[in-house]
């Protein structure tokens, strides 16, 4: 069983509820939302924002289930901490971009760059991949591909883990981080 399963199961029978009840309260097909909490299909937004109030959770909380589900431990434990020490943004030589949506990988992949006396036109080179969509993943504007991942990890020396960790932290708060981090380790 798996940790939202186990949370939203437990909820649910404090407050004498079945996910029959449940679904039929949100005005949700009862075997969709079984689904979504067996972590077989995907909880729409729709579905989270109308099931939050019943269960008495903020929205943190139940994406902090879904993080620990989601990663490794490990990997969580590693984006809390450069959650917690951000590392600062690197200045690119003839870099254009400045606005990122993922701070911690942008400065991340862009310091090993640096360091290897890299471009990220050359980067993309090595990688054998699309220069304009890899600098969209790594300024976060493009979800990063397990494929992109490996193939950084290899050219830039570091763990897929690491760069997992990157991502994950930019996309989730520190509280939902430190969250999930307390549900894996409550377990």
């Amino acid at each position: 069983m798996n940790n939202l399963n186990k949370k939203i199961l437990s909820n649910l029978s404090e407050k004498n509820l079945s996910v029959y009840k449940l679904s039929k309260l949100i005005g949700y097909s009862g075997g969709s939302l079984s689904s979504m909490i067996k972590g077989k299909m995907s909880f729409s937004k729709r579905v989270i924002e109308k099931i939050l109030p019943i269960l008495k959770v903020s929205k943190e909380e139940f994406e902090s289930w879904m993080i620990a589900d989601r990663y490794p431990k490990e990997i969580i434990e590693k984006a809390l901490a450069i959650k917690k020490n951000p590392p600062m943004p690197v200045e690119i030589p003839q870099q254009k971009t400045k606005i990122t949506k993922s701070p911690i990988l942008t400065a991340k992949i862009d310091k090993l760059i640096l360091e290897k006396q890299l471009s990220r036109t050359k980067l993309s080179k090595l990688i054998n991949y699309d220069q304009i969509t890899l600098n969209r993943m790594i300024l976060g504007m493009h979800k990063i591909s397990g494929t992109v991942v490996e193939r950084l990890s290899e050219v830039l020396e570091v763990s897929q883990d690491d760069i997992s960790a990157w991502v994950l932290a930019d996309k989730y708060s520190l509280d939902e981080l430190s969250m999930a981090w307390d549900v894996c380790t409550s377990e």
